[in-house]
């Protein structure tokens, strides 16, 4: 199991980058410039300086939240999958399974463990594709 989390890191670690080199970088540069007006300007007081810059900030911070939801329902849906795995497995046990039961049954439970993974990695470009035109979008 442990290559199979290191598979998922890296899977998401890359969508991640990814995300970040088409958007979220772009957003930042336009945030940093935007704040940056906000203190060349000195007409105005400490208090509308503090809201200029936070409202320089409101479209990182949606992009950012809009990102942790869409990769949290993801999420939510591997450990559905999981769970399925693992109640299937519960459901076929017996009442006191022997030691080779208990062994067939870990493996059978990993391999379903694994189809999860696989399949959760291999939406993971749909899923950066719908992020990045919804944020580019926007």
């Amino acid at each position: 199991m442990d290559e199979e989390q290191r598979r998922m890191e890296s899977a998401v670690n890359n969508a991640l980058n990814d995300i970040d080199k088409k958007c979220l970088r772009k957003l930042q540069i336009q945030m940093h410039q935007c704040s940056i007006d906000c203190c060349k300007d000195t007409s105005i007081n400490i208090n509308s300086l503090k809201v200029c810059v936070d409202n320089c900030a409101k479209d990182v911070v949606s992009s950012q939240n809009y990102l942790q939801n869409e990769f949290s329902k993801w999420q939510h849906r591997i450990q559905r999958c999981v769970q399925d795995c693992q109640d299937t497995i519960s459901d076929n046990m017996t009442g006191n399974p022997s030691e080779s039961q208990i062994s067939k049954y870990t493996k059978e439970a990993e391999a379903c463990m694994s189809r999860c993974f696989t399949k959760h990695i291999n939406l993971l470009p749909q899923l950066t594709e719908k992020i990045v035109s919804t944020l580019n979008n926007r």
